[in-house]
């Protein structure tokens, strides 16, 4: 990606450095997910946003990617306060990872507190309930003062309520943070984005728009969710008495109270299914946000004593996760609900995320090969409207706040691509842009901006269904090259610490038939034995010899067979 400077930075003004606006895109500027920006100015640092990513395929056992905590560790001391911008897993989903190493003081919306606290109440994080502190964070509420920052919240809209841009005061100029938005004037939920406050704050001027990107390939202005409407009515009626499953992000809770809508004119009750679905609809009738009677809902396990047609299931696992209710379901692992003959499975929500198409059309596949009927956005329209603005979106939102310079986050490195070419078309030159990788650091000082390096960062994998900890890379390495190549097992007998080169027994599983392999196995325990021999004239400790012996054996296997298995060496005592 090129280098991008504006009117570079003297080398008068390198002593003055505590004194600049740093925004760091430490995470989501790449891979969509796992939002997380840094404004540090002085002494002072916050946060907006902080989410979960979600793993490719070939990430075996890791269940969410969250952001790089080590800088945000590092100055602790700074940490004024974290920001979070709306209600979905990739801004919000990664908060209690960091609350786990880091108290600090969260301000955002009613139903963002809702779904946190709803999250902090789960297994492993309960001990943190008590101590997050919440401040409450929405238009209208005011301005919140955090160090050098002065934060002032506007409304947006998105695919979830209460989404909110961010008017960050500092003290280079005010920088306006619009993480996911869209221009919708007929939102179900919400009021229409508010226009008025963004053009005022353009008109007395805008250091910095950081923008969504993430539909700027996208021609025209986006539709608005309430289109939406007609569609689970049609649905319903053409439909009737068949067993429905509906699937949307758990999150959603516009497009849920569509769905409610359309049931409770049909006649249906709504089944919800999945942990995240259940929280979501509880935080969000708890607050006021959708409204509907107790009698209107009905639990799984009643369900299925019901006849189907009475009945719709809105369902959580849009994205094809294999745990999910939807994905227990496709499998027929599902305890409390079992599909009946000729179901029909909807999909309100399009694959988003980086590589979770596949799984997706995994669960698809298995639904069709049982016999249901499955409908997503490819093969019918309306089901589905993005809440990220499209070309024609992002562009009146750059003309109306018109910043002295651009960062499009929440895109990808094409994405951002376009974005810029797109602000081409308004007359903005590419040095006023700057396409921001992960860990990238944009100064800005007197007016002037520059790109000053990048903090170096790694993804954190986390296993959530089983220990809840972190998974070390070289862990997720040895389980691809397991999953490629398969495992090759060498046990020397010992006596009294010494390797015994006789009976040396290999064992392997996923790299060969051994039936068919014998030669080589053979060749291998030969190999093996001469190596012993060697290392036996040498004075090395156990550990050194075991990391010789697992290197020299996997370099013999790759030249019998071009294939790196993983190699283990156990000594057994004799």
């Amino acid at each position: 990606m090129d280098q991008q400077y504006v009117n570079s930075i003297s080398q008068e003004e390198k002593g003055a450095a505590k004194n600049r606006l740093k925004i760091i895109t430490l995470s989501g500027t790449e891979s969509v997910t796992k939002n997380l920006t840094v404004y540090e100015y002085g002494d002072d640092i916050i946060l907006v946003d902080c989410g979960v990513g979600f793993p490719d395929s070939d990430l075996y056992g890791v269940d969410v990617v969250i952001p790089d905590f080590t800088y945000i560790l590092e100055n602790s001391h700074k940490i004024r306060g974290l920001f979070v911008t709306h209600g979905h897993e990739d801004h919000f989903g990664a908060v209690p990872f960091l609350l786990n190493q880091l108290d600090v003081p969260i301000f955002t919306s009613k139903l963002v507190q809702g779904f946190l606290k709803e999250r902090l109440n789960d297994k492993g994080f309960k001990h943190l309930a008590e101590r997050t502190r919440f401040t409450l964070l929405e238009p209208g509420t005011g301005t919140v003062t955090a160090g050098a920052f002065k934060v002032t919240a506007f409304g947006v809209n998105h695919s979830v309520p209460s989404t909110m841009g961010l008017a960050i005061d500092t003290p280079e100029g005010v920088v306006l943070h619009m993480a996911d938005y869209k221009i919708d004037w007929t939102p179900v939920l919400d009021k229409p984005i508010d226009l008025n406050t963004i053009g005022k704050y353009g008109q007395q001027g805008v250091l910095c728009l950081l923008s969504d990107c993430l539909n700027v390939l996208t021609e025209g202005y986006s539709k608005s969710e309430s289109s939406l409407s007609n569609t689970f009515t049609d649905l319903f009626e053409s439909n009737p008495e068949r067993q429905m499953f509906i699937t949307t992000i758990s999150s959603n809770i516009s497009r849920m109270s569509q769905i409610m809508t359309a049931a409770l004119k049909h006649g249906r009750k709504v089944v919800l299914s999945g942990r995240s679905i259940e929280q979501s609809v509880k935080v969000a009738r708890g607050l006021g946000v959708i409204k509907f009677h107790d009698d209107l809902f009905v639990e799984e396990k009643e369900a299925g004593r019901l006849p189907q047609g009475d009945v719709v299931y809105i369902i959580a696992g849009c994205y094809g996760q294999p745990g999910s209710s939807l994905g227990r379901l496709s499998r027929g692992e599902h305890k409390e609900i079992v599909l009946e003959k000729d179901p029909i499975v909807i999909f309100s929500a399009d694959p988003n995320p980086p590589g979770v198409d596949v799984a997706v059309e995994r669960v698809m596949s298995a639904f069709t090969l049982f016999g249901a009927e499955v409908v997503y956005s490819r093969i019918q329209d309306n089901l589905h409207v993005s809440g990220h603005g499209t070309k024609g979106d992002l562009m009146t939102i750059a003309s109306v706040v018109k910043p002295k310079f651009f960062i499009p986050i929440g895109g990808t490195i094409t994405r951002m691509r376009a974005y810029t070419n797109m602000l081409g078309e308004l007359g903005v030159s590419k040095d006023r842009v700057f396409e921001c990788l992960e860990g990238d650091t944009v100064e800005f000082s007197s007016g002037r901006a520059r790109k000053s390096g990048r903090l170096a960062t790694v993804p954190v994998y986390i296993d959530t269904a089983g220990s809840g900890s972190t998974i070390n890379p070289v862990v997720i390495k040895d389980r691809d090259q397991l999953s490629s190549d398969g495992v090759f097992v060498v046990v020397i007998p010992s006596k009294d610490g010494n390797l015994l080169k006789d009976n040396v027994e290999v064992v392997t599983r996923g790299f060969i038939y051994v039936k068919a392999s014998q030669e080589l196995m053979d060749k291998s325990r030969k190999f093996v034995t001469k190596t012993i021999e060697k290392l036996a004239e040498k004075p090395l400790e156990w550990p050194a010899k075991k990391k010789r012996l697992e290197s020299e054996i996997q370099d013999f296997l790759f030249k019998e067979t071009r294939s790196s298995p993983l190699v283990i060496v156990h000594a057994l005592s004799v």
